[in-house]
């Protein structure tokens, strides 16, 4: 409490004094950080990697870390009557640059890129090591929440655990953010019965081996990866095209010689099915709900962009196994095929799926959004007399944000009192030692929303008279 000021001279004097409490900012949330390899990582003058740079548009990232990496990994030839056939052999494990087109297409608005190094080479292999300085960089930032590292899944399955877990106890340990998985494995495109079966063993390793049990609830998993209507960078003067006559030009050479023999191939290989891993258009996803509805609600029932289908369709009941794992309740939200309806995320699970409190994917991040945003915005606790009149105003500000929160449906309950409570002060959350020793301790609990993940429908039917 400040001292009286000394008066001198006789009147009336006015001191005005804040009526409200400290107002608690609702924080940004679906703001990722994206981390993997580029082609450039700055300048001598300018280093980026492993320098955290914000990135609001597609062209920002290509001015920043260069474009996508450029393809060579396919088998064309030319048959005689001038059409052309082509074939993917192989596949780059760089998707950073069209993982952030997903992004950016599917809702995403602004984000985070930490580079750790340059593309590799045909002949070199990702390293854990890199990425994982990545995730230690991202744990020095504030103001995102949500990790994705959609490189991952070209790790070794002992490697993608290593990353996945550390992943999750950085979510858990910084307490303000979320992490969005790609499931490791990565299936060939189709719609066979084998290549569901693939699928589905796949997905028993995954859960055995690929992923821990700690810290589940800070991670969401989903699967299968997607085919994308996005267009390929072609390394054109390293593709190899066998000509009719069974001799062989460079893509480069064709367009320069044969031009219409050079548009026929580019047609062929553009027409070939290309896969990705879904994280980067699911964290658009987590972005534009949150923008549009709130972090609250589910990001779940959306169609995703730039999408033509799931890699491989499965039956029903592996759709089943996939959201519901009895044993280990490591859940695996699908992505899913509609009629009319495209391609949509059809799962808001966390990988803990068998935990009643931290199932669901709303769930967990809106109770560590409201935890950081408190935490976030009452800095000026710190020093402050720890009396009654330092509690109450404290708790008058937790409770005006929860109230806030209350009338925008974001909890359940006809009444605040049955949709939260605030507690803090002598007596009912600190001792006199917590006192003595500066600790301020606030309760808070909260009735959120859950999904209406089931819906059970009973109809009956009212047949007309009979002649």
């Amino acid at each position: 409490m400040s001292m009286p000021k000394e008066y001198i001279t006789p009147g009336v004097y006015v001191q005005e004094t804040s009526s409200t409490p400290p107002a608690i900012e609702a924080m940004a949330s679906g703001v990722p950080v994206f981390i993997g390899y580029t082609e450039l990582a700055g300048t001598s003058q300018e280093p980026l990697t492993l320098v955290p740079r914000r990135i609001s548009h597609q062209w920002e990232f290509i001015q920043l870390f260069g474009s996508a990496y450029p393809e060579s990994g396919f088998a064309v030839s030319i048959k005689a009557d001038g059409t052309a056939a082509a074939q993917v052999q192989s596949t780059s494990p760089h998707v950073l640059h069209d993982s952030l087109e997903l992004f950016f297409a599917n809702g995403g608005q602004d984000c985070w890129v930490i580079s750790v190094g340059r593309f590799k080479t045909a002949n070199e292999t990702l390293q854990l090591a890199e990425l994982q300085a990545g995730l230690d960089i991202a744990a020095t930032m504030q103001g995102v929440d949500l990790i994705v590292i959609p490189e991952m899944q070209a790790l070794s399955l002992d490697d993608y655990r290593t990353l996945a877990d550390a992943a999750l106890s950085h979510a858990a340990t910084c307490h303000d953010r979320f992490v969005i998985l790609d499931m490791l494995f990565k299936p060939a495109p189709g719609n066979t019965s084998s290549l569901a079966q693939h699928f589905h063993e796949g997905l028993e390793i995954y859960r055995e081996q690929g992923i821990g049990q700690q810290h589940l609830s800070w991670g969401a998993v989903y699967a299968p990866h997607l085919l994308v209507n996005l267009p390929r960078r072609l390394d054109e003067p390293n593709i190899q095209v066998t000509l009719a006559d069974g001799s062989e030009l460079s893509l480069s050479n064709l367009f320069a010689h044969h031009r219409a023999l050079y548009t026929a191939v580019i047609a062929a290989i553009h027409a070939q099915p290309r896969v990705l891993p879904p994280s980067g258009a699911i964290a658009g996803c987590y972005a534009a709900q949150d923008r549009n509805r709130g972090i609250w609600k589910a990001p779940a029932n959306m169609t995703l962009s730039l999408v033509n289908a799931p890699a491989v369709e499965l039956p029903v009941a592996d759709y089943e196994t996939m959201n519901v794992d009895v044993m280990r309740g490591k859940s695996i939200n699908p992505i899913r095929l509609f009629t009319h309806k495209g391609t949509l995320v059809w799962g808001a699970r966390t990988l803990a799926g068998n935990d009643n409190e931290w199932r669901y994917v709303p769930t967990r991040r809106l109770c560590t959004w409201i935890e950081t945003c408190i935490r976030r915005s009452s800095g000026w606790l710190t020093f402050e007399e720890n009396t009654p009149a330092t509690c109450q105003t404290l708790q008058s500000s937790v409770e005006t944000f929860l109230m806030m929160l209350w009338r925008n449906s974001v909890f359940t309950g006809e009444k605040p009192e049955q949709a939260f409570f605030v507690r803090v002060g002598q007596g009912l959350t600190m001792t006199l030692q917590d006192v003595a020793d500066g600790r301020v301790r606030l309760e808070i609990g909260v009735a959120t929303q859950r999904p209406a993940e089931f819906v059970h429908m009973q109809l009956s039917f009212m047949l007309g008279a009979q002649a």
